[in-house]
């Protein structure tokens, strides 16, 4: 009898055929597939970081972890003092040391995870962005766009921050830790835990002073916090949607892209694109203010929206951009340009009040400046409507003493834009109302947004004169702004980040409910 080989066990116990190719184990296992295709690899990788930053950048942000990474530093200085004032008594006890690690970790470990999770994973969107590996397919060189230098700065600035909390406070810890090591009450001893005092007083003051940047961990807008405005138009067609929109970030702006597409699909027919999206944005900005309530909101929506498409649209709490993310990108865009946004209440009140200035002048000017200009600069905004019933050219000029530059001027052709009658409702199912009023009001009318500049020498109180003139150089009208022009930068910026935090905590809301 021969003796059965291996291979014919193998191919008389295979129900196919006996030449088939022998099929081997995955080595890997179930769940743990190789993945070949790199773009795939990418995003499961981008995936898993974006997924792990949200998550240890919600427990870093969170209250008490907040308030223990402040006093930590503390509680060391506070431990090597008593060292150096009590050293029989403290070295006594030096087996204690073995429970500080843990709290000195919790400190700043999560930190730490969830900003280098950050960077990663935009190093990680990044590329699939390059690549088109999200859902529109379409590659987008994302590197090269105004304001990702930003956003990289910000992410090395979080590392850098880290690195110095980690160097600070592990500097502390190991000076107690070999203190320890040393004799009770020697030079050693005591420079050792002078050292240690030292560096925990320097960590606390670290801690405080970036504190606010740990609150913004975990965002579901990672970049947004990072991005200013570098290039903007300096004639805004819509005031709420063209400020949004110079307020995303590039990443963010595509996606916004998307939804608008799907916005202007679901609109009803006979509704123009632009004033549609003003009056959306204007009623969720008014609904924020606690001005008009939830089903008045739903009930103006149904005026322009098409109902199957409204939830979609506005309701879905998993899509970006929803009924409360889009109340936090206008916050946020008024957390930087807070001026724009009197112009629009002011505009709201004279049209809710009936005043002459806007019911019987044939121009209405307004304008808005920063009280206070950080940095030797600010943004100057400018309101103009023709309320006369003929179309009409004017000039506009901005006089800044000891600016860069001094003078500007800015030529107009205005359409005509009558104004109401009397005064107005806020919201009205018969009549024209507000919500009617104002996106076409300003959509008829010109909107600036100019960046006003002093010299590096020039500080203090000035006045910027704004002046309205005719074809044949006639004044119409003119105003004179008062600011004071400051260098400091860390209280305002300070302030703003207040802001965007109280911004952002508006996205997080619950939707209300749809009926």
């Amino acid at each position: 009898m021969e003796p059965i080989g291996l291979f014919d066990t193998m191919a008389s116990g295979n129900s196919k055929t006996p030449n088939s190719a022998l099929e081997l184990p995955d080595p890997y296992g179930h769940g743990f597939e190789r993945i070949e295709d790199p773009l795939e690899k990418t995003r499961v990788q981008w995936t898993h970081l974006e997924g792990r930053r949200k998550l240890y950048g919600n427990i870093a942000r969170y209250w008490l972890l907040i308030y223990w990474r402040s006093v930590v530093g503390l509680v060391l200085a506070f431990i090597a003092m008593l060292g150096i004032f009590f050293p029989d008594q403290i070295s006594a006890k030096n087996w204690l040391i073995i429970l500080l690690p843990v709290p000195v970790l919790l400190a700043i470990f999560p930190n730490i995870i969830a900003v280098e999770s950050a960077w990663h994973a935009m190093q990680a969107r990044l590329s699939l962005r390059e690549q088109g590996g999200f859902s529109d397919g379409v590659r987008h060189t994302l590197r090269v766009q105004p304001g990702i230098d930003r956003i990289i700065d910000g992410l090395r600035d979080y590392r850098r921050n880290n690195l110095i909390s980690t160097v600070l406070i592990s500097f502390s810890f190991s000076m107690i830790v070999l203190a320890t090591a040393t004799k009770s009450g020697t030079i050693a001893w005591n420079l050792a835990l002078l050292v240690a005092v030292s560096t925990g007083f320097i960590y606390t003051f670290h801690a405080q002073y970036t504190n606010l940047s740990v609150k913004q961990l975990g965002d579901r807008f990672p970049n947004l916090v990072f991005h200013a405005p570098t290039h903007h138009q300096t004639q805004l067609g819509s005031i709420l949607s063209d400020l949004l929109t110079a307020h995303l970030d590039p990443d963010l702006a595509l996606e916004w892209n998307r939804w608008l597409g799907n916005f202007h699909a679901s609109l009803m027919p006979g509704n123009d694109k632009k004033q549609a999206l003003e009056r959306l944005l204007y009623i969720l900005y008014l609904h924020n203010l606690g001005e008009v309530s939830d089903a008045e909101v739903r009930s103006e929506f149904g005026t322009f929206i098409v109902r199957g498409k409204i939830k979609t649209i506005l309701y879905d709490q998993d899509n970006d951009f929803n009924w409360r993310t889009l109340q936090r990108l206008i916050s946020h865009a008024k957390a930087w340009q807070p001026s724009a946004f009197n112009l629009l209440d002011r505009l709201q009140t004279d049209l809710l009040s009936g005043k002459p200035e806007i019911s019987r002048a044939k121009w209405r000017m307004d304008v808005a400046l920063d009280d206070v200009c950080v940095g030797g600069a600010t943004n100057l905004f400018i309101v103009l409507n023709n309320q006369s019933f003929e179309k009409s050219t004017v000039t506009v000029e901005v006089l800044v003493p000891k600016g860069e530059p001094e003078t500007r001027t800015h030529r107009f052709e205005l359409d005509a834009c009558p104004p109401p009658r009397g005064s107005l409702k806020l919201s009205a199912k018969s009549d024209e109302d507000c919500l009617d009023w104002i996106p076409r009001y300003l959509h008829k009318g010109v909107v600036l947004w100019m960046n006003v500049a002093w010299n590096r020498s020039f500080y203090g109180a000035t006045n910027i004169q704004v002046v309205l003139r005719d074809d044949n150089g006639i004044v119409l009208e003119s105003q004179v702004l008062t600011t004071k022009v400051s260098r400091k930068v860390s209280n305002a910026l300070r302030k703003r980040q207040l802001r965007l935090e109280k911004a952002r905590k508006i996205g997080e809301m619950d939707i209300p409910i749809s009926s």
